[in-house]
């Protein structure tokens, strides 16, 4: 909730904001970019995957990841990565 407040503050510095921690699925990356990230980091989400099978499960959860993106980008129609905003969100 604080990161379109961060992205304000640090409008102009030229200061890239990566999301970590917390970014389990595709759905999570395509909230925080459309909170303000500039990007998102996925370690915990590869972490079993890579522990269990190796390369295959990086890349199969991965695959998996980008589907998800996608897929919320296509219902909300955000045509590429630096289209996202905010207004497609809805809190309670």
């Amino acid at each position: 909730m604080m990161l379109p407040a961060i992205k304000k503050a640090l409008a102009g510095s030229g200061i890239t904001i990566f999301v970590d921690c917390g970014i389990e699925t595709g759905y999570d990356a395509y909230k925080a970019l459309a909170l303000g990230a500039d990007a998102v980091s996925v370690g915990r989400a590869i972490l079993r995957p890579l522990l269990d099978e190796a390369t295959p499960g990086v890349m199969r959860q991965i695959k998996k990841m980008n589907e998800q993106l996608s897929e919320m980008m296509m219902y909300t129609n955000i045509s590429d990565t630096k289209s996202f905003d905010s207004s497609v969100l809805h809190f309670q």
